[in-house]
């Protein structure tokens, strides 16, 4: 077993610093589950410390990279990261402007409070629904195989919600932070003496313009370790679980590397073809010791109402081809992530050759379905067309974000990230050295093991999509001469 695919359990049980002060006189009969918590909080005190002590240590001049391992932990909290100043640039920031100045509001909603709103707001697509039902993040005890939990997300924005919930929780990608987190107080439920719709809904709206969201940074107490590249960043954990979503084994990293059969642990997966093999939808011991001797039983489930009640949702899918786009994006993204802070912490590490081979899917398994499969399920997704939108295209009308499902995910394998603002406002040395790289691979029979598996009709086609949609490219790409490397 390979160190990214290390069963990790202990680690889905970390939680806030203040969360362990309130529940600590409940925890008096369970010590083990206390001496959990009181680790995730020396991680987390550990990791302060440490940016701390390394800022103070390590002072590199702007000529002079400090050479690191990919492992090693980068200051973040230093300028110009700055990752614990007030300062953020991403969209929920943006959109607490907006709330500040009395631009936009949050309209509460009876079933799901603020959630449809700041989906709205946050240009989050329902579509984009995924249902976990592992106990693998806050607020385990709300969390079931019968009441998962439900994220939705896009390019730059995550947004968790569990049904009964007092809090949404959010995600934010800030190009020079990392990853920020912030919660959302929902509106209290009226008490029964108004239960009228009248009464709730007026109560409902007047709570909504005095929110606020909250930014989390004790989140980085399980959100910058390993798994997340040890920088502000994303997880995605595949745990399978017993009846009541704990978890019993499964992998603290999921990535488009991972292979099909070890992928979605405790999540519920719809829309998958017979013989694409997972393991997700498995909610007992008894589906797990099932599966063990006939893998894939549950891989195909066309609707969730037989497992718990979906009408309580706000859609009825957590579709198989978001969950693709999401074991691709988070990784990705930490990559990115880790990249920029490096460079602008004048560090180097190993992390922009391993983001080269992810950016064009170097090590991702073969997806095994036939054309007709692959085009069924296209065809099913109502998550699609909206992914698809919202990229740029070339002339020809191609774009990173066309999808294959034909012995791949995407039909030109360079991942749309590159187009994303987490690439773009990257440092100009480190995002030159970056696509300087991808022309020498794309452009010329280089030997670069990176680039094998990309056909020369392949190349040639990620190469116009590149230079008619990436702003700012380099000189290579215009004059068609590579920098030196």
């Amino acid at each position: 077993m390979t160190e990214r695919d290390r069963s990790d359990y202990d680690s889905t049980f970390c939680v806030s610093l203040v969360d362990q002060h309130e529940r600590a006189a409940s925890m008096v009969t369970h010590p083990y589950r206390l001496l959990r918590y009181v680790a995730a909080a020396m991680v987390m005190h550990a990791g302060v410390a440490s940016d701390l002590a390394f800022g103070q240590s390590v002072v590199a001049a702007d000529d002079n990279v400090a050479t690191i391992k990919l492992t090693d932990r980068v200051p973040y909290g230093r300028e110009p990261v700055d990752y614990f100043g007030t300062e953020t640039n991403d969209a929920v920031s943006k959109l607490q402007q907006l709330l500040a100045l009395g631009k936009t509001r949050l309209n509460a909603d009876d079933r799901f409070g603020y959630l449809l709103s700041v989906l709205e707001r946050l240009d989050v697509p329902l579509e984009s629904q995924l249902l976990v039902y592992s106990k693998t993040a806050r607020a385990p005890d709300l969390v079931s195989p019968q009441t998962p939990r439900a994220i939705f997300f896009n390019d730059e924005v995550s947004v968790a919600w569990i049904p009964e919930s007092r809090e949404l929780e959010i995600t934010a990608v800030d190009p020079v932070k990392g990853v920020n987190f912030y919660t959302l107080s929902q509106p209290l439920a009226p008490s029964v003496g108004d239960s009228k719709a009248g009464v709730q809904k007026t109560d409902l709206e007047e709570a909504a313009t005095s929110q606020k969201f909250l930014r989390r940074d004790r989140c980085l107490a399980c959100h910058a370790g390993r798994s997340t590249l040890e920088v502000p960043g994303l997880l995605l954990r595949a745990f399978q679980t017993d009846r009541t979503g704990k978890p019993i084994v499964g992998f603290s990293r999921v990535t488009h590397d991972m292979r099909y059969e070890k992928r979605w642990g405790g999540w519920y997966v719809t829309g998958s073809p017979v013989g694409l093999i997972h393991r997700g939808n498995l909610v007992s011991k008894d589906d797990n010791a099932r599966h063990k001797n006939e893998p894939g039983f549950a891989t195909s489930l066309k609707e969730l109402n037989k497992s718990f009640d979906v009408d309580g949702y706000p859609f009825p899918q957590s579709d198989l081809v978001p969950h693709l786009v999401m074991a691709h994006q988070v990784h990705g993204t930490n990559l990115l992530i880790r990249a920029g802070l490096e460079a602008r912490l004048n560090r180097r590490s190993d992390v922009e050759s391993d983001l080269i081979r992810y950016l064009v899917f170097a090590d991702e398994p073969p997806l095994e379905l036939s054309r007709s499969a692959g085009e069924s399920v296209l065809a099913n997704s109502p998550f699609v067309a909206l992914f698809v939108k919202r990229g740029p295209r070339d002339e020809k009308g191609n774009s990173l974000r066309d999808f294959s499902l034909v012995g791949r995910l995407f039909k030109h394998r360079l991942s749309y990230l590159i187009n994303s603002r987490l690439f773009d406002e990257l440092p100009t040395q480190c995002r030159n050295r970056l696509l300087e790289r991808l022309w020498v691979g794309l452009s010329t029979e280089s030997g670069d093991e990176d680039f094998d598996h990309l056909g020369k009709l392949e190349r040639k086609s990620i190469i116009k999509i590149v230079c008619a949609t990436v702003p700012q490219l380099p000189q290579c790409w215009t004059v068609g001469e590579a920098a030196p490397q």
